[in-house]
């Protein structure tokens, strides 16, 4: 018991005397959370939003939320990046005719202008996202 004791010790030292990184408080970390009370405020107050359309239990929306995530960091400067979760928040989901998951729906200037279906590659989704966001 006693060299856990010193074992913990020493980790906390570390972890203190560890530099601070800096907060990135201004930059887009990741996809906004839409949910139905937000979505048309949200929309409205981005020229460009991508709208990743899931739900917990879909496989293939787990697939491709890494993608959706590096592109929130690649293009975030562009392009609000948001997650609907389709489960939670029906109203959204019935609006935009969601039938199928995950979906992706770009809307330029309030207005869908492009829907993506299915777990496609990062290569597909940026191709077609490149469209809007030059």
């Amino acid at each position: 018991m006693d060299e856990l004791e010193q074992i913990r010790t020493r980790k906390i030292a570390e972890m203190m005397n560890r530099p601070e990184k800096p907060q990135e408080s201004s930059r887009n970390v990741g996809p906004a959370v839409l949910t139905d009370a937000n979505f048309d405020s949200a929309i409205k107050a981005n020229p460009v939003v991508v709208v990743d359309c899931w739900a917990a239990w879909c496989y293939p929306c787990r697939m491709i939320a890494p993608i959706v995530d590096e592109l929130a960091t690649q293009y975030g400067s562009k392009a609000l990046f948001a997650k609907l979760n389709v489960d939670d928040n029906p109203a959204a989901a019935m609006k935009y005719s969601i039938e199928s998951i995950p979906t992706i729906l770009i809307i330029k200037d309030g207005v869908e202008v492009e829907r993506i279906i299915g777990a496609l590659p990062k290569q597909q989704i940026e191709a077609v996202l490149r469209k809007y966001v030059s």
